[in-house]
């Protein structure tokens, strides 16, 4: 683990200091969980299935109304895609689903800056639907990635759909996520998350391996290279409820047993000791929040995150 310890913490220094080395590096590398590795028909079955998720949650939450084909989730919508990554396929994908605009929120610069890859994926994506293959500029444009809360602020747009996949884990200061949501989003606004709270890769020999850092001493080793965040499912409820976002569907993606928790627990750094088996289970979630002024959000009930269900079956994988 020493080993690990002391090339984190050089890399970690490396991205502080040459931030834009960095983001040109993870650009290169497809530093993304968006189709790095999938080219092709597996590139447009994965942001068909990412658009199709968003759908079948929100069906399943009951924000929109279906039995979970093609439900309007984003019909005459103001969307903001939290972490769009290194493609804006789901921003096309939501305008072809008659949203107004979409924009993207990311604290990297990712998007890939080889055109031909591009083309190539919007293309496939609108031939698929049965449109235009040349129309992928035109749906989106209006809309753009952003890397501030204040660009996003001069853009004048609130927005009433906020939408996230493999992002949140990966956000340092939620506290200040939710602050600037408040801001950004109506009153009715529907937000949807899928977290993934796996130790993407930093791992041993157990699922909860990363657990095991004094706090102090993970954050000096990936303040600035994404490394997940650590915050487990409480966490983002809490905070999410501390600026007015009500929880109205929580449902887990990937869980382990108490029983495999329990192998590793009483070695766990604190607060993750105090936890419960039950909760230290949960290693994803789906999370779908309104705004007070939603309908939904006074028939809310509390959540109980020793027994929440299973999300619904024929998800994609992250």
């Amino acid at each position: 683990m020493g080993a690990v310890t002391g090339y984190l913490l050089g890399r970690n220094l490396a991205f502080r200091h040459a931030p834009a080395l960095a983001n040109g590096l993870m650009r290169l590398t497809n530093v993304t969980g968006r189709g790095g590795d999938a080219e092709g028909d597996a590139a447009l079955d994965y942001f068909e299935g990412v658009v199709e998720d968003y759908e079948r949650i929100a069906a399943h939450a009951g924000v929109v109304e279906g039995d979970g084909h093609e439900p309007a989730l984003f019909e005459g919508r103001t969307v903001l895609e939290l972490g769009p990554g290194n493609t804006r396929a789901v921003a096309m994908l939501a305008r072809l689903r008659g949203a107004k605009s979409v924009d993207g929120y990311d604290a990297f610069d990712l998007q890939t800056r080889d055109p031909s890859r591009l083309r190539a994926l919007y293309a496939g994506l609108l031939k698929r639907a049965g449109d235009d293959p040349a129309k992928a500029d035109a749906l989106l444009a209006g809309g753009r990635v952003h890397h501030d809360a204040a660009s996003l602020q001069a853009t004048g747009r609130r927005y009433d759909l906020v939408i996230s996949r493999a992002v949140l884990e990966h956000v340092r200061d939620l506290t200040k996520l939710h602050r600037e949501l408040r801001e950004l989003t109506t009153d009715d606004a529907v937000l949807i998350h899928k977290i993934d709270m796996r130790s993407h890769g930093f791992e041993w020999d157990h699922e909860l391996d990363f657990l095991l850092f004094p706090e102090k001493l993970y954050r000096s080793i990936t303040t600035h290279i994404g490394e997940p965040n650590r915050v487990r499912a409480q966490g983002y409820l809490d905070v999410a409820m501390q600026y007015g976002f009500t929880p109205v569907h929580v449902s887990s993606t990937r869980r382990i047993s108490p029983e495999r928790v329990a192998a590793l627990r009483d070695s766990l750094a604190e607060p993750y000791r105090s936890l419960s088996p039950e909760v230290l289970s949960v290693l994803g979630i789906w999370l779908v929040l309104v705004r007070e002024g939603h309908p939904l959000a006074r028939a809310a009930k509390p959540v109980d995150l020793e027994s929440i269900p299973v999300a619904p079956s024929g998800m994609a994988p992250f």
